[in-house]
């Protein structure tokens, strides 16, 4: 009742002072009435007032090591998202107000912004998102507003699923993107895209308003009332059949929109004017498929207990450990072989070339590791490597090595031998040590990703 009442309110303010601000680039434009026949509004964050509603949202901040991620949250982005009010928070004019969302750089070129979430706080399935937002622009800005399976602390992504609202890459500021992301019926990585482009102005100019309607059968997405991409659910992409919950952040650099460069200027501001989530009057929802984390993992289900198989045998200060695998498509298969030089077994990550990926031992717990000089480790490849990139990390750092710059010792059968002083992994805190080995993207001789079988063992950390 007090939700009609306020947009009752806001329509008839709209039409009062509409011919006095029309200027849809100011900071906080007049909010339209944005209620949609046969819907009814669930859920609205109108951002009126300050400070951010933590009822309604929760920060994600650093640099993706904390949620499992490699440093660069999984797309070699460049920020660390803070809580700080220079990168996010409300900005209001009267009783209005709208979210900013702030990408800064410092002289030295670190950049900072920020990630609002509503994971663990608000989720939906099916329905209708209307979000107002005006977008940043430059080289290597990157924008979205989007949402992930609320699932995806039980099923690792895409097997959770993502649904991307609207992304803007800011060197092309006219154009928008559309993206589901899933794992298809052969556990691979897949995705369908749309794009929508402006016959005039740029995203970044003023605010549009960005649409998502889901219904069982398809997701449609819309700009400015208008549908430009409808996307049918497929057998294969349950994962669109269950809940997911909202993003709003602004990266920097990554994969997609690549570096800043002497173009962009800083600071470049996401603002978001309200987002509404709506039912459908009448709609039943069913019920949600059974999540099976087979069928919605990329690749193969790995066994926790094969990491033992790489580490060398009695050392124990490592503690439990599993092995996880990351990447494009270049991600290694993990396996277990009798050849060995410690113990009965060796590790394999069975790399297929062709895009970038890694793998890597995650500690159940962090360990003190700082008695130590060198991490050790052998390995021997089915086909020669010239280079790779080993990446040690701890909650809040990580450093990486290339395998170019160190001469290894021919041991037993074939396996070659590195000793890494860990003062090479520069500013890695080796006192909350979570992950002891990884390693990326092997080269071969012509700089291509490398197709090489590599046997991992005896990993361990020693004095020289």
């Amino acid at each position: 009742m007090y939700k009609l009442f306020k947009y009752t309110l806001l329509a008839f303010a709209v039409l009062l002072m509409a011919s006095c601000k029309d200027d849809d680039t100011a900071i906080h434009p007049e909010k339209p009435v944005s209620d949609y026949e046969g819907f009814t509004l669930t859920w609205a964050d109108e951002f009126d007032t300050g400070p951010i509603n933590l009822d309604n949202w929760v920060y994600e901040t650093g640099d993706g090591t904390s949620y499992g991620l490699p440093a660069g949250w999984g797309n070699n982005e460049l920020q660390n998202y803070t809580l700080l009010s220079e990168n996010s928070g409300i900005e209001s004019t009267g009783d209005n107000g709208v979210l900013y969302i702030r990408a800064t750089e410092t002289s030295d070129r670190v950049y900072t912004s920020a990630k609002l979430t509503t994971n663990k706080l608000f989720s939906m399935r099916f329905g209708k998102v209307a979000v107002r937002a005006k977008m940043p622009e430059g080289k290597g800005l990157w924008p979205a507003i989007w949402m992930l399976g609320d699932n995806r602390d039980q099923v690792a992504w895409p097997g959770c699923g993502e649904i991307d609202i609207v992304e803007v890459l800011g060197q092309e500021p006219s154009k928008m993107y559309s993206t589901l992301h899933y794992t298809d019926g052969d556990n691979k990585r897949n995705s369908t895209q749309g794009s929508h482009t402006l016959a005039s102005g740029s995203f970044a100019d003023s605010y549009h308003i960005y649409t998502l309607d889901w219904t069982p059968e398809y997701l449609a997405f819309g700009v400015d009332g208008e549908e430009f991409q409808r996307m049918t659910i497929e057998a294969d992409m349950k994962e669109f059949l269950r809940s997911f919950y909202l993003v709003l952040n602004v990266a920097v650099g990554g994969d997609w929109p690549g570096s800043p460069d002497e173009s962009t200027t800083f600071p470049q501001t996401m603002y978001v004017d309200y987002i509404r989530v709506y039912t459908k009057d009448g709609f039943e929802v069913p019920d949600a498929p059974t999540l099976d984390i087979e069928e919605e993992s990329v690749g193969q289900l790995i066994d926790a207990s094969i990491a033992a198989n790489g580490i060398q045998n009695g050392f124990d200060d490592l503690g439990p450990a599993k092995v996880v695998v990351y990447g494009a498509g270049g991600e290694p298969t993990i396996a277990e072989s009798d050849e060995a030089i410690d113990g009965d077994k060796s590790l394999v990550f069975d790399f297929p070339g062709g895009n970038w990926g890694g793998g890597y031992l995650e500690l159940e717990s962090p360990k003190d590791l700082s008695v130590y000089t060198h991490v050790y480790f052998s390995l021997k490849p089915s086909t020669p490597i010239v280079d790779a990139e080993i990446k040690l990390e701890s909650p809040s750092t990580n450093a990486a090595v290339y395998l170019i710059n160190y001469t290894p010792t021919t041991v037993e059968q074939g396996f070659l031998e590195y000793g890494i002083p860990l003062t090479d992994f520069e500013g890695l805190d080796i006192s909350q040590l979570t992950i002891p080995f990884a390693m990326w993207n092997p080269k071969d001789a012509d700089d291509n990703f490398a197709v090489s079988r590599l046997l991992i063992d005896n990993i361990h950390f020693g004095t020289e």
